[in-house]
């Protein structure tokens, strides 16, 4: 061996360089679950086009109806809709499928039928084919959901006024044809489309009514308690706007007519309305007695439109004292909280009413105390007149 080989030999090893670490090819998005962060809340051009969106761009709406059994403990069910545009062929474009799962978290044995509605956006319009599939829920030991073949129409009357709405798919593998509609009118069964704002202006109508009466019966000026009572109204419902956005802390969307908050609005509109009858010269509590029968008669109307629109909904009950209503999204025997409000709101305005009614005393007749008052004097002073002379000087 040469000593120019024995001297490579001997030669110590260079250091390594190390090896710069390769990122992990990260997986299929399939198999990695995701949790969707609420987007931020649209503002400006960017509001106007999601609320144009929201009501008017098409959606599909696919109910589910469910038998939960007639006894045991409350159970979760799943139902999976999926659909596929009709007519597609080649590659699926993107709104030419959809796969969306509705999850129930309690059904109620022997509430009776349960109506579970998908509402899917983002769609090719046109006609679509569409499949659903309970999945029974048995996690705490509760019975197999069986499904139910949709309710017939019936002869016209309020049942088929609400309870025909949506586009019923039974379940299966035999695929329902349904078509899209615009998102404000795809509903599910037991609600009507854009009820809400319509029932509660005829509240506020009735309300306002009832006020202007009592205002003239108060000998007050009838445009300007109106024009008060407007204000506060419209700055009461900014203020629930607000109060719902904070409460949220600004992750928000939708309509603003979806997210109220009664104490938004008793705060601003209170701020409003002392701010008003001030500048007026209107004694405040003269102005809440007119107004506060017109108040509760609003109520009493507005929950009407709340139960029409699917908010505000009790929980669900298999009692007998129950009403089936749904919230946009299942459809169940519930607790009558809407009913019971108004019927309570009803009844105190009545009571109110009555109240103000009452006649006052006019200041020129004497009260009773008053009379009995001057009957003694008059009494006092014909008994020192009839007195004898001589037992007047002693």
């Amino acid at each position: 061996m040469s000593p120019k080989s024995r001297a490579r030999r001997r030669r110590p090893a260079a250091p390594r360089k190390p090896r710069p670490v390769q990122p992990r090819a990260e997986q299929p998005r399939a198999e990695q679950p995701r949790t969707e962060q609420p987007a931020d809340p649209p503002s400006g051009p960017a509001w106007a086009e999601s609320i144009r969106q929201q009501d008017l761009g098409h959606a599909v709406s696919a109910t589910s109806w469910l038998d939960p059994g007639s006894s045991g403990d409350r159970y979760p069910v799943s139902v999976r809709f999926s659909g596929r545009r009709a007519g597609a062929s080649g590659q699926p474009q993107q709104g030419d499928r959809f796969d969306h799962t509705e999850t129930i978290g309690d059904v109620v044995p022997g509430s009776g039928p349960v109506s579970v509605t998908a509402k899917v956006t983002d769609v090719t319009p046109g006609e679509w084919i569409v499949w659903a599939r309970p999945e029974t829920g048995t996690v705490r030991g509760g019975p197999p959901v069986r499904p139910l073949p949709p309710p017939t129409a019936g002869r016209p009357g309020l049942r088929r006024l609400l309870w025909s709405k949506g586009n019923p798919v039974p379940a299966g593998n035999t695929g329902t044809r349904v078509m899209t509609r615009p998102g404000g009118y795809a509903t599910g069964p037991g609600l009507v489309p854009m009820s809400w704002a319509p029932v509660v202006a005829v509240g506020v109508v009735a309300a306002l009514a009832v006020q202007a009466v009592l205002a003239g019966r108060a000998h007050l000026s009838i445009a300007v308690a109106l024009g008060v009572s407007l204000a506060a109204s419209v700055a009461g419902a900014a203020g629930a706007r607000a109060w719902y956005v904070a409460l949220n802390r600004g992750k928000v969307e939708g309509i603003p007519s979806q997210g109220l908050c009664i104490q938004g609005f008793i705060v601003a509109a209170v701020a409003v309305l002392v701010a008003g009858l001030a500048l007026a010269g209107i004694p405040i509590r003269t102005f809440l007695d007119i107004s506060a029968p017109g108040l509760f008669f609003a109520m009493a109307i507005g929950r009407q439109g709340c139960f029409l629109h699917g908010c505000c909904v009790g929980r669900p009950t298999a009692s007998r004292w129950g009403i089936w209503a749904s919230d946009g999204r299942v459809g169940a025997r519930r607790a009558p909280t809407q009913q019971l409000e108004s019927l309570g709101s009803l009844v105190i305005g009545l009571a109110a009413l009555l109240l103000v009614l009452q006649p006052e005393p006019s200041s020129s007749e004497p009260s009773p105390r008053t009379r009995c008052a001057g009957r003694s004097c008059s009494a006092t002073a014909r008994s020192r007149g009839s007195r004898p002379s001589g037992a007047a000087r002693s």
